[in-house]
């Protein structure tokens, strides 16, 4: 009997093929690979069908190597990027966003919000700057027209928003960014919400499911039907939009299920169908890694001094993931498929689009967690990126890492205040910064950036452009936010983009979005760039 298979699942299987001929020999049995049979025309594989065929091709999660590039990536030399909620443009006008980001920021380069998981306008003392509309509303999903032959095999294929009428951010914004020389990077954001369940149909049906079996707001990127949208999206912009599109910026700020555990919240995920199938052809117990993740959890919600372990916090955790040693294999099952389907996007990017730059944006927890980082490996990115944004936001980040080390003292070092370990954590991270009582109001230093840039730049040896994130007006996340947490300034701009450049960064992206900026401070990042370039091309 003849097995068709359609131009997604060859591409996958390919990708999966390439990664496997090219890594060192695994002391783990895989199964044999079988074909899939494209489904009919109006018809879904069952759950179960999909459960067993995501157990079967676990190759999937291998990285798909660059060495089958075809032709060069066409990078631009002193990149300079900016991402644009799409808000921005309505708001204020394409050709105004592109005039201050172009002649006050020196940008060259606009990430224009393809795909977002949500996107709230500011308000007047919430946040807006000095340019912008005040107001309340925003759009989530995705906000540029695609053609629906490219979501034939998944679920989710109604997910364009309404939130600004028929405005297509490709369409209408990506022919005047070529018209001033700059190129238009297709920025599609894919975190988790609350409100994705609500706006795109069957979107609740592909989400990670709890210990409890309870459906989550999270995506499962083992769930066949996500993995097709995700794909799917890839393909409408690069095949799509072949003469607008310049390169793919794809980001989600996700972390495995001990990550959460570790900082005192989350919980145990994914238990779905999909997730089970793949486990169990691992050989990992499932209930086992439930039952542990639950003593974790319990272990760190509970309150109270009386609830202290006799054995403390710390040797407790130790216990218990001596007795479950499932918790990190589940922990890594999930980092995997997560990092699976990213290079399975990039070899797709590769495949269409070879000379088109696709990269990926990594979370700022990368640089504070010691757990994240060991996880998120720079090496093992060479084969499948070609750019990073690193989220390096110093000014945000003293805040920011208040926030987080507050965490892990309710989570594995509950044993402890932040003011015991702070001296510990910054010797295991390197981290030369303010006293734990100055965090919030200093910041993060330059040298941050920095060292960050470098890390990234010495694990990916060359073979990947990294571009940090500078900080200009980044928001601290914080739910309540106090009047002393550090601001950004003008000189604070020109610092960090001194520190990425001379750290020997390839490029730069201003950060976070160009509607939360003061434009003193865009306008200073201009000006620093300037001279940094000029500086290089005397050198030069």
């Amino acid at each position: 009997m003849k097995s068709r298979l359609d131009r997604r699942t060859f591409l996958r299987l390919a990708s999966a093929t390439a990664a496997l001929m090219a890594q060192e020999a695994r002391p783990q049995t895989t199964p044999q690979a079988t074909s899939q049979t494209k489904p009919q025309a109006g018809t879904q594989a069952t759950p179960q069908a999909k459960a067993q065929a995501a157990g079967q091709q676990s190759a999937q999660a291998a990285p798909a190597p660059r060495r089958g590039r075809v032709a060069p990536v066409a990078s631009r030399k002193n990149f300079v990027g900016i991402q644009v909620r799409a808000f921005g443009w309505v708001d204020e006008g394409i050709d105004a966003v592109l005039d201050n980001i172009q002649k006050k920021g020196d940008v060259n380069t606009v990430w224009a919000y393809t795909f977002s998981y949500g996107e709230a306008r500011l308000r007047t003392g919430g946040g807006l700057p000095d340019h912008g509309v005040s107001g309340t509303g925003g759009g989530a999903g995705a906000f540029y027209d695609y053609d629906p032959k490219y979501f034939q095999n998944t679920i989710l294929k109604d997910f364009r928003s309404s939130e600004y009428g028929k405005f297509n951010v490709i369409e209408e914004v990506a022919p005047k960014v070529k018209a001033r020389g700059m190129d238009f990077f297709a920025w599609d954001l894919n975190n988790a919400n609350a409100a994705l369940p609500r706006l795109i149909p069957n979107y609740a049906a592909v989400t990670e499911v709890d210990l409890n079996g309870r459906r989550t707001s999270s995506p499962c990127f083992n769930h066949p039907d996500y993995r097709a949208f995700l794909s799917g999206k890839v393909e409408s912009l690069l095949g799509g939009y072949a003469s607008l599109v310049d390169g793919v910026a794809w980001g989600c700020e996700r972390e495995g299920p001990l990550n959460g555990v570790l900082s005192g919240g989350g919980g145990g995920t994914c238990f779905c169908q999909f997730c089970q199938a793949k486990g169990r052809e691992r050989g990992i117990s499932v209930e086992r890694a439930k039952e542990g993740y639950r003593q974790m959890g319990q272990l760190f919600h509970a309150t109270g001094q009386s609830s202290r372990p006799m054995d403390g916090y710390f040797s407790t955790f130790w216990r218990i993931l001596l007795q479950y040693p499932e918790i990190l294999s589940w922990e890594t099952l999930w980092t995997e498929s997560f990092q699976g389907m990213q290079a399975e996007l990039y070899g797709l990017g590769k495949e269409i689009a070879p000379q088109k730059p696709f990269g990926f944006h990594i979370m700022q927890s990368m640089t504070f967690s010691p757990f994240y980082r060991a996880e998120e490996d720079y090496t093992k990115r060479r084969g499948t990126a070609d750019f990073l944004k690193l989220a390096t936001y110093n000014n945000a980040g003293g805040p920011r890492l208040e926030a987080f080390l507050n965490g892990l003292g309710r989570g594995i070092f509950r044993d402890a205040t932040p003011q015991d370990f702070l001296a510990l954590y910054y010797k295991m991270m390197d981290y030369k910064e303010a006293p734990f009582d100055q965090l919030a109001s200093a910041g993060l230093s330059p040298d941050y950036v920095a060292e960050e840039t470098k890390r990234a730049l010495a694990g990916v040896a060359g073979e990947v452009k990294i571009y940090p994130g500078i900080d200009i007006d980044v928001p601290t996340l914080a739910a309540n936010p106090k009047p002393t947490d550090k601001k950004t300034k003008p000189e604070d701009v020109s610092r960090a983009l001194r520190a990425a450049f001379g750290a020997g960064a390839d490029g730069v992206v201003l950060s976070r979005e160009y509607v939360e900026m003061w434009l003193a401070n865009l306008t200073a990042a201009g000006d620093t760039l300037r001279e940094i370039f000029a500086q290089s091309a005397v050198k030069s």
